[in-house]
């Protein structure tokens, strides 16, 4: 670099020389800078202020700051801003640095390594993936979960991507220059070293995902022993698991609602779990259910042990209450920048943990506790820098420090005394001075009395001044004590957080233990309070008797109206009838009672009796996908699509409203041939809504099509939804009077319906959207204004008491009628 360089900048450079795709946080005091280039970036992601380094001297170099105590929130901003960092610290207290302090690179933070756990969503993990030819390997460094997937194709490879939405993905140099699969996803590259990573004392290798993975992390952490680099990798299958694509998780809603936020999804309402480590196991449970009967009917006794012992369940459910997050705040101990109140917290979490009725209980995790509230100050400061952490009682070196450094008065009056008595000099005295340190202080009256080992230090006008061994020892103690103190504090507690650490595998296991017993205690309270049933199995039926929407029975200020589905696998319900009767809401109430049943909980009804599906594949909604130049019909006919190629006789098919994008006969044409190619063709479990009536003719050629409809109750044109379920077609949409209710003008109404009775006259060509069948076209300036007389008439004719009215009456009203209209 320049010679002109300061010594700091140029220790600046060859820190950032090394790092030069990372935001360089470089400490200087009390805040950690960022000059040059980096600056020019965080300052506007940081929201602070851009200056220059030194104003006065004319340097331009650009650069921002944060205070050192509030780093970890400004660090989070960057990586959410998909920013690598590197965290550059003083190494050396600077008031024994000799030039200028030493500093080093000590942490590097990308969006899947966050600085602090606690910042991160509780309810949600922070995976980081890697991919080789046949795996997809996850791991989430803050709570040490690690675990991969075997993938026959790229295409189930990114469904499950999908799914758990890492936010990091590792790839090879290899990767990276054919990475148009993921696109939209965080970077980052990594060329393993071919250190050969195994699996513990198994000795079983791993698939290259998770060696590059571990060794990635790793990497970050510059430490290769770190905790992080040592987990243990599990294996999982793809095929004892029901798949759920992207599309089903966000029609289903079963982690976030249509406006992308959690309140009102599925998860949430059934999340009742105590901790955050139980509720993302349950999030798993939901995004991955089961699909082996031993598994699931496993996990159902389980919950159905703690529905039958409401009284334990209160009281467990108590106890893991006061766990926290004990997977993250184990974690937390491995960051170089945890302190003693991670420490405490983490004693905290594990000794509410160890209170649970968990099979990997362990006294030497209790000793482990123990040692812990011994040894950690009940209220210990923020930074262990600063010392004062460790109790006395625990070294005795250690307590010998702490009395010197707080009680080093008592000891130089301690030792005044005995030296009184010992040379009889009662007005004999220990000083102190700035720049002679401690002495001890005879006046010349009392000179004589002075013993051998008395050393001369320094002459007064009426006294002298002396030294002793004990005193030169005793001061050097005292003005070192507080430095030593520091020093003695930071070793016994990094030796107590390895002795945490040592134990890290089982302390991982207890808190995965309390995770699962959380998990499954909250699924058996919700079944408690909803009124869940167990459900039972069998290949051929699916009969939910009592059927309810798990999340809208939870939002409706009124009862929700709960009804029977019977079907044998391989049916379709063609399902006719209005908007707004339900048809979208028994459909998805039947796939989440499949979610729940699947995931080993009760389900919303008072029996159900299910086929073990393997897939549920939906198509519900319309949207774009402007970004991919999509149109919202090109994204439903895309959609379904997919669907068709992948559902067959073991899958739950859900479609609602197929065809609507595009024109009538198009779209009803669509409709048809989509739902015969999956009655015929792929033979899947079918519910179909559709708007299409002319399709219920189906049932007439297929024998596993039955029409229903969302029953409603017509009076003169009043509709009232009844959201019950019945057996055949609806007798005709009611679209025109949903729109009624909506609130579309009257004249829109009346000229809908004049355009729908010509329609029903004759069906023969192409629709207009401005013309009915043998009609000439009307402009639309020439529309007819709204007849407040004849809307008058007609409201008339629709109260007239047709049973009460005598044959003379009803003469009158239409004689009267007709003078009206004459009118």
């Amino acid at each position: 670099m320049n010679q002109k360089l300061t010594p700091l900048m140029r220790q600046y450079w060859d820190v950032k020389s090394a790092h030069t795709d990372k935001i360089v946080l470089f400490r200087m005091g009390d805040f950690f800078e960022i000059f040059h280039d980096d600056a020019l970036v965080a300052a506007p992601i940081l929201g602070i202020a851009l200056t220059k380094r030194n104003q006065k001297a004319a340097d331009e170099t650009p650069m921002c700051g944060v205070p050192h105590h509030s780093i970890g929130a400004h660090i989070n901003k960057l990586l959410r801003a998909v920013r690598k960092v590197a965290i550059c610290d003083q190494i050396e207290d600077p008031k024994d640095a000799k030039g200028i302090v030493k500093r080093a690179v000590t942490r590097i933070l990308s969006p899947g390594m966050v600085y602090d756990p606690d910042t991160l969503d509780q309810l949600a993990p922070n995976f980081i993936a890697a991919i080789d030819d046949g795996h997809v390997a996850f791991t989430d460094t803050s709570t040490g979960e690690s675990f991969y997937f075997e993938t026959a194709t790229p295409f189930e490879r990114s469904r499950v991507l999908e799914v758990l939405r890492p936010s990091e993905i590792v790839l090879s140099s290899e990767q990276m220059s054919n990475a148009e699969e993921f696109a939209g996803a965080h970077l980052s590259a990594y060329d393993d070293k071919g250190e050969g990573f195994q699996e513990g004392a198994a000795n079983e290798e791993l698939p290259p995902a998770c060696t590059r993975l571990r060794g990635y992390v790793s990497s970050l952490e510059l430490s290769p022993g770190s905790p992080r680099s040592q987990l243990a990798f599990e294996k999982r299958g793809l095929a004892t698991r029901l798949e759920l694509t992207q599309n089903t998780i966000r029609h289903l809603e079963l982690f976030e609602n249509t406006r992308g936020l959690p309140q009102g999804s599925f998860f949430q309402v059934l999340n009742k779990t105590k901790t955050p480590g139980g509720s993302r196991l349950l999030r798993t449970w939901i995004a991955f259910p089961l699909c082996d009967q031993k598994q699931i009917e496993a996990r159902l006794d389980d919950v159905e042990s703690w529905i039958n012992r409401p009284d334990e369940l209160r009281e467990v459910r108590t106890k893991l209450a006061a766990i926290g997050d004990l997977e993250r705040r184990t974690m937390k101990l491995s960051n170089p920048n945890c302190n003693a109140r991670d420490l405490q917290s983490f004693c905290q979490s594990l000794g509410a943990a160890l209170e649970l009725p968990l099979p990997g209980r362990s006294d030497n995790l209790s000793q482990i506790c123990n040692i812990i509230a011994r040894t950690i100050v009940d209220e210990p400061p923020a930074a262990v820098r600063d010392g004062h952490i460790i109790k006395r009682g625990v070294s005795p070196e250690l307590d010998q420090l702490i009395t010197l450094s707080e009680d080093s008065q008592t000891l130089l009056a301690q030792l005044e005394a005995r030296e009184r008595q010992r040379t009889g000099i009662t007005s004999l005295k220990i000083r102190y001075n700035n720049v002679f340190g401690y002495s001890i202080e005879v006046t010349n009256t009392h000179k004589t009395k002075v013993p051998p080992d008395y050393r001369r230090k320094q002459t007064l006008a009426t006294a002298e001044r002396y030294l002793t061994d004990e005193l030169e020892s005793l001061e050097k103690r005292i003005l070192s004590a507080r430095s030593q103190r520091v020093d003695l504090e930071l070793q016994l507690f990094e030796d107590l957080r390895q002795k945490v650490l040592a134990e890290l595998s089982l302390i991982l296991k207890v808190a995965r233990e309390s995770n699962q017993l959380d998990a499954i205690t909250g699924l058996a309270w919700v079944a408690i309070e909803s009124g869940f049933c167990r459900p039972r199995f069998h290949s051929g039926a699916l009969t939910l008797e009592s059927s309810r929407h798990p999340v809208v029975e939870r939002l409706l200020t009124q009862p929700f109206v709960a009804n029977d589905i019977r079907m044998n696998v391989g049916d379709c319900m063609l399902l006719t009838g209005p908007n707004m009767a339900g048809k979208s809401t028994l459909m998805r109430q039947v796939a989440l009672t499949v979610v729940l049943a699947q995931m080993g909980s009760f389900v919303p009804a008072k029996q159900a009796v299910l086929p073990l599906f393997t897939k549920i594949l939906t198509r519900i909604g319309a949207s774009d996908s402007l970004s991919e130049g999509l149109s919202t019909f090109m994204v439903e006919m895309k959609e379904t699509a997919e669907l068709i190629q992948e559902a067959d006789s073991r899958s739950l098919v859900i479609l609602d409203e197929v065809g609507r994008g595009t024109s009538t006969y198009d779209g009803m044409s669509l409709a048809q041939a989509i739902l015969e190619h999956l009655i015929a063709k792929n033979r899947a479990t079918i519910f179909f809504a559709t708007h299409y009536h002319e399709l219920t003719q189906l049932e007439g050629a297929y024998p596993n099509v039955a029409n229903h409809h969302m029953g409603i109750r017509d009076r003169s044109g009043q509709l009232s939804f009844l959201y019950t379920l019945m057996k055949g077609p609806a007798n005709k949409s009611y679209g025109i009077h949903v729109a009624k209710l909506a609130g579309l003008p009257p004249a829109v109404v009346a000229r809908a319906e004049r355009i729908l009775t010509g329609i029903e006259r004759n069906q023969r060509g192409q629709l207009s959207l401005f013309q009915a069948p043998g009609e000439a076209p009307v402009p639309e300036e020439t529309l007819p204004e709204p007849n407040p007389e004849f809307e008058r008439l007609v409201s008339e004719l629709k109260r007239l008491p047709i049973e009460s009215t005598t044959p003379l009456d009803a003469l009158k009203f239409v004689a009267k009628w007709q003078h009206d209209l004459r009118d």
